[in-house]
């Protein structure tokens, strides 16, 4: 009889993951890179995003009216867009990368920040939907609502409670 060490038993807990522990870990994976990819297009349809922000705000379209997308792009009441979408990504991907080693792990901690990120990520795509953003936004937003949700299905199934301890 060996016993085996908390190294090795880890290690075959690893290779033996449930199928929807998997699958919430590809749904994760999934989430982060449409991230990316929104992330990507805040960079290339950096315009786009500025006049679908300009239609909720009478000062930008005043601005936008005097002097075209130059002067609205340079108005310093435009948020950076491209910035603010690249430190959220970056943020992001990096907690879903830890939290994605621990939940592997089978610490049940993870589930929980898990589901709120996803519920949060569910909230964020409902809002887009109906802020005057390009199309491809619009789509790649309910995609986002489907990825959470898919998430949390994966989160919380019978073999992922079983992968988690206390």
């Amino acid at each position: 009889m060996s016993v085996d060490t908390p190294r090795e038993r880890s290690r075959d807990a690893g290779r033996r993951l449930p199928g929807s522990v998997v699958n919430s870990l590809r749904v994760l994976a999934l989430i982060v890179m449409t991230s990316g990819v929104i992330t990507l297009l805040t960079f290339v349809q950096r315009d786009e995003v500025i006049l679908g922000w300009m239609k909720g705000n009478p000062t930008a379209r005043e601005i936008y009216n005097q002097g075209g997308i130059e002067a609205l792009r340079e108005s310093p009441i435009v948020p950076g867009f491209p910035a603010l979408a690249l430190v959220a990504f970056i943020g992001f991907a990096l907690l879903a990368l830890v939290l994605a080693s621990f939940f592997a792990g089978g610490h049940a901690w993870t589930r929980l920040v898990l589901t709120g990120t996803a519920f949060v990520g569910v909230l964020v795509g409902a809002v887009c939907l109906d802020k005057h953003l390009p199309a491809i936004f619009v789509v790649l937003s309910a995609v986002i609502i489907l990825e959470g949700l898919a998430l949390v299905f994966f989160l919380w199934r019978k073999d992922t409670t079983a992968h988690l301890r206390d």
